[in-house]
C-alpha cells in the first residue's frame, strides 16, 4: 500500500515538474510556482524561466504601470468577464486581455490585430465584427468580449484543454497544429511551447506572470491604480464631425471621447455612425444639443464643392444665355447649326503623399472634394491607403498654389484646416 503510494506522489512530482520545465525540477521550491498552484486555476499551470522574469517586472511596478495595468483590467473584468461563464470558459481567461494587449481597447499589432483581445481580421468576419474605414468593433469591450467567449470556446472543443486553447487563441490554430506536429505530435504543452514562435511563447508567459501578479499583488505592496470610464448616452450626428470638435466644444478631453467611441478607427464620427450612436458622458448630453447649431452650423455657401454633389468633376456645363437676351438663330448659310455655349472647368491634377494619421475622408475634407472622387481619380476599389502612397487629386487651376501646401502640413495642422473647411 505504501509502496503504490510513494510511486503515484512521485508521479505526481514528475507531472509537476514536467509542466513547469521539463528538464529543471528546481521550480518545485519557488514560490512563484508554489503561489500559482495555490490560485486553483482552471488552466493547467505552465511555468519557467520566461514566467519568472515577467512576474518580477510586474513586482517593480516601474512608473506605476502594474498598478494602472491591474486597475485597467479590473474595470473590464467587472463589467465583462461574466460572459465567459455563461459560455462555460473560465473568468480566468479573461486576463488574456491582460497579457495580449495590456487591456486597451485600441490596441493595434504589426499584422494588424486589434483591440483588447487582439483579435485578426479574419476571426472579425468569421463572428460578424464590423470592420470598415470608420468603425472597428474588435476595438468594442463588450462586442469584441462577447466574440472573445465564444472563440474560447470553440478552440476547447477542439484542442480539449484550456491551456492550449490560450495560446491558440493569439497564435491561431493554424500556428498551433504545426507546433504540435513539431513536437512529435505531443499533447504536452511543455514539449509544444518551445516549438512555437517566441511572440506566441510570450502569450502563456505573460498570462501566468499576470495571473500570478493578479492574486498576489498586496503581498508586494502594489496598490491598482482605479481606472473607469464616465457613464455615457448616446447621441446622433447631423453631418460628419471631429472629436476634436466636439471636445473644444463640449470641453470634454479628446481621449476620453476616443476611449468612449474606441470602435471608431479616425477621429471623426461619420452619419453612418448613427446606427450605433455617438457615446458622450451623460452630464454632457443637455449641452450637446444646446449647441447642435454650433456644432453642425447650416450651410449656404454655393461654391464649387458644393457642385460636386451633383457634378462629376471634368463635366461640361452647357449655359442657357439669360431670359432677357435673344437667342441667336443659326444661319442658314452656315453648314453647321450654332452649338451651345460650352463653358470647361478649369481643373489640375496635383499630387498628395499619404501621411501617417491620414484618412480618405480627411483628404477629401482637405481637398473640398469626395471620398468617392478620390477613389474615381485613383482607380480605388476600397477605401483603405497607406502611408507614403501617391493620390491624385483634382483642384481649380486657379488654387494649385494653395492646395500643394497641404503637401507640408503635420497632421494637427490639417486637422484645424479640415475644421475650418
Amino acid at each position: 500500500m505504501m509502496q503504490r503510494f510513494f510511486i503515484c506522489l512521485v508521479f505526481i512530482f514528475n507531472v509537476i515538474a514536467g509542466i513547469a520545465n521539463p528538464s529543471d525540477s528546481s521550480f518545485i521550491k519557488d514560490p512563484y510556482f508554489q503561489k500559482l498552484l495555490k490560485t486553483n486555476s482552471q488552466v493547467s499551470v505552465f511555468y519557467n524561466e520566461n514566467v519568472r522574469r515577467q512576474i518580477g517586472v510586474y513586482i517593480k511596478n516601474l512608473n506605476n504601470s502594474t498598478a494602472i495595468l491591474i486597475g485597467k483590467t479590473q474595470y473590464y473584468y467587472n463589467l465583462n468577464a461574466h460572459l465567459f461563464e455563461e459560455n462555460g470558459v473560465p473568468k480566468q481567461l479573461f486576463l488574456a486581455c491582460a497579457a495580449n494587449s495590456e487591456s486597451n481597447p485600441t490596441f493595434v499589432d504589426l499584422d494588424g490585430a486589434s483591440g483588447m483581445w487582439a483579435l485578426t481580421y479574419a476571426i472579425a468576419k468569421k463572428y460578424d465584427l464590423t470592420t470598415n474605414s470608420y468603425v472597428d468593433e474588435r476595438r468594442n469591450a463588450n462586442k469584441s468580449s462577447k466574440v472573445a467567449a465564444t472563440y474560447f470556446k470553440d478552440l476547447n472543443l477542439i484542442y480539449q484543454d484550456w491551456l492550449k486553447s490560450l495560446v491558440a487563441f493569439r497564435c491561431g490554430p493554424i500556428n498551433m497544429n504545426m507546433a504540435i506536429h513539431k513536437a512529435n505530435n505531443s499533447l504536452d504543452y511543455g514539449v509544444i511551447h518551445n516549438k512555437l514562435d517566441i511572440e506566441f511563447q510570450n502569450t502563456a508567459v505573460n498570462y501566468f506572470a499576470f495571473l500570478y501578479i493578479w492574486n498576489f499583488y498586496a503581498e508586494h505592496r502594489i496598490v491598482p491604480i482605479k481606472y473607469r470610464l464616465p457613464e455615457t448616452d448616446t447621441v446622433q450626428v447631423q453631418h460628419e464631425i471631429s472629436l476634436s470638435s466636439l471636445s473644444y466644444q463640449l470641453n470634454i478631453s479628446e481621449e476620453v471621447l476616443k476611449q468612449c467611441n474606441s470602435e471608431l478607427r479616425i477621429s471623426i464620427a461619420p452619419t453612418s455612425y448613427n446606427v450605433i450612436g455617438l457615446k458622450l458622458p451623460k452630464d454632457k448630453i443637455a449641452e450637446y444639443h444646446e449647441k447642435l447649431n454650433i456644432l453642425f452650423p447650416p450651410t449656404f455657401v454655393f461654391s464649387d464643392t458644393l457642385l460636386k454633389d451633383s457634378l462629376n468633376l471634368g463635366e461640361r456645363i452647357y449655359v442657357k444665355p439669360p431670359i432677357d437676351q435673344p437667342v441667336v438663330e443659326s444661319d442658314d448659310t452656315e453648314d453647321e447649326p450654332t452649338k451651345p455655349k460650352v463653358v470647361e472647368k478649369s481643373k489640375v491634377t496635383i499630387t498628395y503623399i499619404v501621411k501617417k494619421g491620414d484618412g480618405l475622408l480627411l483628404i477629401a475634407d482637405l481637398f473640398d472634394c469626395r471620398v468617392s472622387d478620390i477613389k474615381k481619380w485613383n482607380g480605388m476599389k476600397r477605401e483603405s491607403i497607406f502611408k507614403g502612397q501617391k493620390l491624385k487629386i483634382q483642384v481649380p487651376k486657379a488654387k494649385v498654389t494653395q492646395y500643394k501646401k497641404i503637401n507640408s502640413l503635420n497632421l494637427v495642422q490639417k486637422k484645424k484646416l479640415a475644421k475650418r473647411s
